[in-house]
């Protein structure tokens, strides 16, 4: 049984009209950005691009462990939050292997990662 469990939430945003697609063999930034990150287990992440990312979720490695969050549209501006809870919560955020991996879609279909030490 996982003794973890992986919350999130988003703050509403005005939609942004999509743009044009990037080339593959192009470099992507990174349109995230850490907000707020606590021993509690909270961590907040805010959209600095400028076209709204689908299917946003994360997944918690570390110690064997895995929890998952479900999909969303995250638009520009927006922030998501989750929050780990559990009975090892606090050791999780303290471990060396403990990563958060937050994945999504580009407006073009392409799906991108992004692995937040914690």
């Amino acid at each position: 049984m996982n003794p973890f469990r992986l919350t999130s939430r988003v703050q509403a945003a005005p939609r942004v009209s999509p743009q044009a697609q990037v080339p593959a063999s192009e470099a992507v930034a990174v349109p995230w950005q850490v907000v707020t990150r606590s021993r509690s287990g909270v961590i907040e992440v805010e959209h600095c691009g400028s076209t709204p990312l689908h299917s946003v979720r994360f997944a918690l490695a570390g110690k064997g462990m895995l929890g998952l969050s479900l999909p969303r549209t995250v638009y520009p501006g927006q922030r998501v939050r989750v929050v780990l809870r559990g009975s090892h919560a606090e050791g999780t955020m303290e471990a060396a292997d403990a990563m958060l991996m937050m994945r999504w879609f580009q407006v073009d279909g392409t799906e991108m990662l992004w692995p937040i030490a914690l």
